[in-house]
């Protein structure tokens, strides 16, 4: 059993996993693998024709992914493979932990092995989902502070420029978010490279390199003073990676945000 880092080589075997399980966890996209994989101080290997991959960072106690089959899924294959990563674990003198499982994928783990599984949910991972059409229209009485928000903007600032990211305006978005850093006081890191802003940067470095990514800033008096960065995790859901902006232009997140998914 061999584990690797993951590079940027490694798209297509992502990908492809990826593919078949038709995921709607934020998590499971090659670029947010690649973004946080040394946060999460991530490797991963091929075990039974399955993707696994585990975490064993400074945060969190050691865990593996769901196996992910890079085929069809086959259910001898399935469990073949957590035993294998019950052995390497004991081997690594861990106890076996699965995190960051999707609720559907649950049953797997139930279905198709012989011993004891608990499953808990942890609220501090979970993902927050809305409906497009919720976002474009602000409609309904728990949103209507977004659409306050945006109220406010239109009158302070009138017009804006909403404009997609390219190579030209990526130095942009690194201006935004040193300069959030340095407001929030948020990106002085004892392990840089376990840091947020380390994450992004992986993103905007590697900008052309990462297929599917989608990302814009919106310029208010002539400056930007945000940005977003995000993908299609499957065919009907999208996940938003990065979303930093200038909190002095009141609303600005807002307004990005509904942009950029309309």
């Amino acid at each position: 059993m061999q584990w690797k880092e993951i590079e940027l080589s490694d798209i297509e075997i992502f990908q492809k996993a990826f593919d078949n399980i038709d995921s709607q966890a934020s998590e499971m996209t090659f670029a947010n693998m690649f973004m946080w994989r040394s946060n999460y101080n991530t490797r991963f290997s091929i075990i039974n024709d399955m993707l696994c991959m585990i975490s064993n960072s400074r945060a969190y106690k050691p865990f593996a992914f769901t196996p992910i089959p890079l085929d069809s899924f086959k259910p001898e294959a399935f469990t073949d493979t957590v035993y294998a990563l019950k052995h390497y674990f004991e081997s690594q003198g861990w106890d076996l932990f699965f995190g960051r499982v999707e609720e559907r994928m649950a049953d797997l783990f139930k279905k198709h092995l012989d011993i004891k599984v608990r499953v808990k949910k942890n609220e501090a991972v979970s993902d927050y989902v809305y409906r497009t059409e919720r976002l474009m229209t602000l409609s309904g009485k728990k949103l209507s502070s977004k659409r306050n928000h945006i109220n406010r903007f239109m009158r302070e600032y009138g017009d804006f420029e909403y404009v997609e990211i390219s190579r030209e305006t990526v130095p942009e978005c690194k201006r935004i978010f040193e300069e959030w850093c340095e407001k929030n006081d948020a990106c002085e890191c004892e392990y840089p490279e376990e840091c947020e802003k380390w994450a992004c940067s992986q993103l905007l470095y590697n900008w052309h390199s990462l297929p599917g990514l989608k990302g814009a800033l919106i310029k208010v008096n002539g400056r930007f003073e945000a940005f977003t960065i995000g993908e299609m995790v499957n065919h009907n859901t999208a996940v938003i990676h990065i979303e930093k902006g200038n909190t002095d232009v009141h609303g600005i997140y807002t307004v990005i945000n509904k942009e950029f998914v309309t």
